[in-house]
Order: structure tokens, then C-alpha cells, then sequence
């Protein structure tokens, strides 16, 4: 009789996986929950940080590349809601600095 039962509510073999998420994505939730929502709770007009800042509060290990091309993107200024005001230092290491307009 629960044969039947088994059969029918029996769990399916394929599996979805979820997508995973890249570093930049990670990189960028890490900023804007470290650095933006802050910055956005004292209605501070702007925000600004360096990539070492960034790469010592995720422990990355000296992954500058990753974090400036991640920041570097119209993408983060969507995901955040920012404005990039002033991008100083190098492209694509530590003393990489960025400004950003909190909205």
C-alpha cells in the first residue's frame, strides 16, 4: 500500500547546484557591508578606502588584481548605489584608493 506513496513523492535524482559566487562578488558584498551601509547609517556624504584595507579585513593574501578589477566595475557602483568621486594609486595594488558619493 505505501508503495505507492514511495513512488510517487520518490526524491528526484538530478540535483541543481546553486551558482557559485566569484571572489569579485565576494569582494564587493565584503565593501559594501564593511564600508558603504556604514558610511550610508551616519548619512556620511562619502566613503573612502584603500585596497589594503580591503585585503587585510578579508585576509585574501596579497590578491590586489582581484579586488581592484572587482571595485573597478560599473557593477559594484550598481550593486552598492555609489558614485566613484576620485580612483588614486596604483591600478592594481595596495595603494589603489577609491572615494566613492554614498546616495
Amino acid at each position: 500500500m505505501f508503495d505507492f506513496l514511495k513512488k510517487w513523492f520518490k526524491k528526484s535524482e538530478t540535483k541543481v547546484e546553486p551558482k557559485k559566487k566569484s571572489g569579485g562578488d565576494n569582494v564587493r558584498k565584503y565593501v559594501k557591508l564593511r564600508y558603504i551601509n556604514p558610511a550610508r547609517m551616519k548619512k556620511d556624504g562619502r566613503v573612502t578606502f584603500t585596497a589594503e584595507d580591503i585585503e587585510k579585513g578579508m585576509g585574501l593574501g596579497n590578491k590586489y588584481p582581484l579586488i581592484c578589477s572587482a571595485l573597478d566595475t560599473n557593477k559594484f557602483l550598481e550593486f552598492a548605489r555609489v558614485e566613484l568621486i576620485r580612483r588614486e594609486g596604483a591600478a592594481q595594488g595596495a595603494t589603489a584608493k577609491w572615494t566613492f558619493k554614498v546616495k
